[in-house]
């Protein structure tokens, strides 16, 4: 796209930049003296802005006064997507999509296109809904449970009387699948990838934790079945997004659809631009193409 086809405003780093909203729009002004307003911008690509004490991968104490400038300025940074928005030049990922679009509403929307492993989310009760079969529990949130060693409960195989009461749990039935696929849908177009199982499934459940460079180079273009992709299509339309990464797993016979991350990472999947990912996701935010802005208003 080159240097000048893209203003990039970092949330990290607020303090080195000019920012102005006032009744004519908004005005930021970066560290090279470049200027993007709600006049000059064709585009706009949101990629979660953070709080600056989320960022930080050993977290610090910041002062009262650096908390409050920074909880300020995300307030802004966070109007600036929302005017920018109201003038239909947000594209591709809806801001906050993950409020309006949890797990919850994409499991049941997925049941009317896919095949959905049953799944429940319980706290401080015991159903025994799957009667000592396997299942998997997953974390909502990914929040870390020890902040200290930065560990995070990944998808984990186990038995239902092996879950204390008193904790919240996502229980969902496990699908002993041979791949996992991942499809990363751009608008119009989608890319499916998967993973063969086979070289994990003694460790883990969930490749996600393998780093991605031990598992990178073993994703391999995948074809996915007519019906698959319509109601991927179907799917997505119903929840009005624009973009996301749709996982699933497959046994060679049925897909079993787990989840979409409307924000979702992909690059890893097609570094080199070979499949052509690359050239669609700039082709979608480059200035100087078309603009296909998302929903302004969604249920």
């Amino acid at each position: 796209m080159g240097e000048n086809g893209v203003f990039r405003f970092n949330s990290d780093c607020f303090e080195k930049y000019k920012i102005v909203l006032n009744n004519d729009g908004f005005e930021i002004r970066d560290p090279l003296d470049r200027i993007a307003n709600n006049t000059n911008i064709n585009k706009v690509l949101y990629r979660k802005p953070s709080l600056k004490q989320d960022l930080l991968i050993k977290p610090k104490q910041l002062s009262d006064e650096e908390d409050y400038i920074d909880k300020e300025l995300y307030y802004a940074a966070r109007e600036i997507i929302n005017l920018a928005w109201m003038q239909r030049k947000v594209v591709l990922i809806e801001p906050l999509v993950d409020f309006r679009v949890g797990k919850f509403v994409q499991l049941s929307v997925a049941k009317k296109y896919f095949n959905v492993p049953n799944y429940e989310f319980r706290y401080n009760t015991k159903l025994k809904e799957f009667n000592d079969r396997d299942i998997v529990i997953k974390s909502l949130t990914m929040q870390p449970i020890d902040k200290k060693q930065y560990l995070v409960l990944y998808t984990t195989k186990t038995k239902e009387n092996g879950l204390s009461d008193n904790q919240p749990w996502m229980i969902q039935e496990y699908i002993d699948a041979k791949y996992d696929i991942t499809v990363v849908f751009i608008r119009d177009k989608m890319f499916a990838f998967e993973l063969d199982r086979r070289n994990f499934i003694d460790r883990t459940v969930d490749w996600r934790e393998l780093s991605v460079d031990k598992t990178a180079s073993n994703w391999q273009v995948h074809d996915l079945k007519k019906d698959i992709k319509e109601n991927i299509y179907k799917f997505m339309n119903d929840l009005k997004l624009h973009f996301g990464r749709l996982d699933f797993l497959y046994d060679d016979k049925n897909y079993y659809f787990l989840e979409v991350n409307p924000n979702g990472q992909w690059l890893w999947l097609d570094p080199k631009n070979k499949l052509g990912v690359i050239k669609k996701f700039i082709e979608e935010i480059h200035p100087d193409t078309p603009l296909n802005p998302i929903p302004t208003q969604v249920r």
